[in-house]
């Protein structure tokens, strides 16, 4: 582009921004924070606290809001059982030191896991884990002795639908040379 035409779209641009800022209300206004008596905090235009920066909302336009249906609460879907649903066992007992660390514990369905289910670890009878669309669950921080292991199966609206067979794990207790000191 030459250099005739250049100056003069980077002067119109100049100008052009010079009005839209002429014209457009301060947007930012101070707003304060403070906490009051009781301990609440208190958003005020008075400086009587902290300046704080707040953003200004999103808005919709209304126009659009009105045209769009209203959205209808969606359905979970039919839950279809497992063929089979089971922790794979492990072969060995576990150390102490592997079951601070995790010990990765496979969860077998047959079917495979629909993308609509999440699956869960249960450990002594207490939810050991969120739920999660995933084939490998991990336990940690497991002390020494028996514990009672179990996958359970959640359909999509957070429902727990099936278990696997409970499944005992053996952890070793620590040696002294594997015990951590504070």
């Amino acid at each position: 582009m030459s250099g005739r035409l250049l100056y003069p779209m980077t002067l119109w641009a100049v100008v052009l921004w010079l009005l839209l800022t002429a014209v457009i209300p301060d947007a930012h206004a101070a707003v304060y924070r403070h906490t009051d008596a009781q301990g609440n905090t208190v958003w005020s235009d008075r400086p009587s606290g902290t300046r704080a920066q707040v953003r200004a909302p999103r808005v919709l336009s209304p126009a659009k809001a009105a045209s769009e249906p209203a959205a209808t609460p969606s359905v979970p879907a039919v839950f279809i059982p497992y063929q089979r649903v089971s922790l794979k066992p492990r072969a060995a007992a576990v150390t102490f030191e592997q079951a601070r660390l995790g010990i990765a514990l496979r969860v077998e369905t047959v079917p495979p896991l629909r993308a609509s289910d999440r699956v869960q670890l249960m450990i002594n009878g207490r939810r050991h884990q969120s739920p999660l669309a995933s084939r490998v669950l991990v336990a940690m921080g497991l002390a020494a002795g028996r514990h009672d292991l179990m996958a359970e199966v959640l359909d999509s609206a957070g429902k727990v639908r099936q278990r696997s067979p409970i499944m005992t794990l053996e952890v070793l207790a620590a040696t002294e040379s594997q015990v951590i000191s504070p």
